[in-house]
C-alpha cells in the first residue's frame, strides 16, 4: 500500500509540473495582455484631440503598467522554468503568489479609479473606460485561474 501511495503521489508530482513547464503554452495571460496593448495604442491616439486628456493619459498610464507587470511576470516565470525541478523552492513560488496579487491589487486599483471619472466629457472616452473596466476585471479572472496553477505546483512541493 506504501509504495501505491507513493507511486501515486509521484505520478501527480510529474503531471503538475510538466503542466507547469507547459505554461509558455497557455496563452490566457498573454492574450490579454495583448488585448490591453491594443487597447492602450487606440487610447493614445485619442490624447491629442480629447477634452478628457488627462482621463485618457491615466487609462493609457494603466495600461503601461499592467503590461509592465504581466511582461514582469512572464520573464519570472521564464527563469522559473529554468530552475532544475530538484531546486524549485517555497520562496521562488511564493513569490510568483505575490506577484500575481500585486497585479490583481493594480487592476482593482486602476477599476475603482475608473469608476470614480465622473466628469467625462466625451463618447469615446466613456467607450474606453468601460472597455478597460471589463479588460482589468477579465485580466483578475485570469489571474485568479494562473494563481490556482501555481498553487497547485506549491502544493505538490509540500508533499515532496
Amino acid at each position: 500500500m506504501h509504495k501505491r501511495a507513493f507511486i501515486a503521489l509521484g505520478v501527480i508530482f510529474l503531471i503538475l509540473f510538466f503542466s507547469f513547464s507547459a505554461y509558455a503554452f497557455d496563452t490566457a495571460l498573454l492574450d490579454m495582455r495583448n488585448k490591453i496593448f491594443e487597447q492602450s495604442k487606440e487610447i493614445k491616439s485619442l490624447i491629442v484631440n480629447s477634452k478628457d486628456v488627462v482621463l485618457i493619459n491615466n487609462m493609457w498610464d494603466s495600461c503601461i503598467m499592467t503590461m509592465t507587470q504581466i511582461d514582469a511576470y512572464f520573464y519570472m516565470i521564464g527563469i522559473f522554468n529554468t530552475i532544475k525541478k530538484e531546486e524549485l523552492s517555497d520562496a521562488s513560488v511564493n513569490y510568483l503568489i505575490s506577484w500575481l496579487n500585486e497585479i490583481k491589487k493594480t487592476n482593482e486599483l486602476n477599476i475603482i479609479s475608473l469608476n470614480t471619472a465622473t466628469q467625462i466629457n466625451e463618447v469615446n472616452t466613456r467607450v474606453y473606460v468601460v472597455k478597460l473596466k471589463n479588460y482589468f476585471g477579465e485580466l483578475n479572472n485570469k489571474i485568479d485561474a494562473e494563481l490556482n496553477k501555481v498553487n497547485l505546483l506549491k502544493r505538490s512541493l509540500t508533499t515532496k
